[in-house]
């Protein structure tokens, strides 16, 4: 009985808040099955296939472990702060909700301090820039559907599973002939890509009353990049990849560098050394369940595209010991954020060079 009063005593307002929160979850569930039902083919897998939907697996469990963590700390830390928190469980789930932002709340963990944009700017870099072209072209080089539910998916569940199942799509279907390589890129794509890196630049300079727009306008922009368009688009003022990944490496690398020196400044005078950065990069990645959550999916998101990069584009003699402990290390140092575009130009550029010779 006392569950059934539960029901009957929620007011609209949280009823609003339990209905949007279980719609999310309706959200990640509908986007699965638009991408494994409908964007897949299940056919022809493959080894490699495999190994990103292991990859898949492991980076959703990961993250979303760190997730479900972020929840249950921000129901306990609203419950701490208030007075009366006795009652049905299900009245003060609805509560929390009403009175929390989580969204924001999160977003906020992992962007406020020198440290926390440290680690969450590579993916925010990664994803407004190299991976939104990759996927806009390659999408449309093998004809994948539902180009707009790999980013959203992205965008609410974590980047490297909605990079780890794209990739999986394009293993599983090979590149259209009636679609050849993209030889421009419309405004609306390279506007929403250069667009988006401007609100990431401008993250660490926002306050209370501007952040979540600037965030907002970032997801908004990203998704308005990969939406389906018209089969025949005007060229005018179309761009060459090679020159939007060239534009997009040149911006993430000072992006990158300015919030590397902003964090390494933070450091005690006595302590500024190497060792003592990643320590400290080290200690905020587990700080917080948010920001482990984004730290992790920047980890899972770098290693994914390495994967994929050394398997399915570069060269035979790009592949030796030397070329993938390199990769590895400038990785790790600059991010995926700055060499995705580096080396996604880079196979563009041969393949155009390859072109341009036949």
């Amino acid at each position: 009985m006392s569950g059934m009063n539960a029901y009957r005593d929620l007011d609209t307002s949280q009823w609003l808040a339990l209905s949007i929160f279980a719609s999310y979850f309706a959200l990640i569930l509908g986007l699965f099955y638009v991408i494994f039902a409908r964007s897949i083919r299940w056919d022809s897998l493959g080894s490699k296939g495999w190994v990103f939907l292991g990859l898949t697996g492991a980076s959703f469990a990961h993250t979303w472990f760190y997730m479900f963590r972020f929840m249950q700390w921000s129901f306990y830390n609203h419950e701490s702060l208030i007075v009366a928190s006795q009652g049905p469980l299900l009245t003060r789930f609805a509560n929390w909700l009403v009175n929390t932002a989580l969204f924001e709340q999160a977003w906020g963990a992992v962007c406020f301090g020198p440290f926390n944009w440290w680690w969450s700017e590579q993916l925010c870099l990664f994803t407004a820039g190299a991976w939104t072209v990759f996927i806009a072209i390659e999408g449309r080089r093998h004809g994948i559907r539902h180009l707009w539910a790999y980013m959203l998916l992205g965008q609410v569940v974590a980047i490297s599973v909605a990079s780890n199942l794209f990739y999986l799509a394009l293993i599983t279907s090979a590149p259209s002939k009636a679609k050849p390589n993209v030889c421009r890129l419309s405004p609306m794509i390279w506007g929403s890509v250069l667009l988006s890196m401007i609100t990431v630049g401008l993250s660490p300079f926002t306050s209370d009353e501007t952040f979540l727009p600037n965030l907002l306008v970032m997801h908004a922009l990203l998704l308005a990049a990969v939406l389906p368009r018209r089969p025949q688009e005007p060229k005018a003022l179309a761009m060459r990849p090679l020159v939007l990944y060239a534009l997009i490496a040149v911006l993430s690398m000072v992006l990158r560098l300015r919030t590397t020196v902003a964090a390494y400044l933070t450091l005690p005078p006595t302590t500024r050394t190497p060792r003592s950065f990643a320590l400290c990069a080290w200690e905020t990645l587990h700080s917080h369940p948010a920001q482990a959550s984004i730290g992790w999916d920047v980890v899972w998101t770098s290693f994914s595209f390495l994967i994929w990069y050394f398997t399915s584009m570069a060269s035979e003699q790009d592949r030796s010991f030397v070329d993938i402990f390199n990769a590895v290390l400038q990785t790790a140092v600059l991010s995926a954020g700055v060499m995705a575009p580096s080396l996604f130009g880079r196979h563009v550029g041969i393949k155009e060079g390859a072109k341009k010779r036949e």
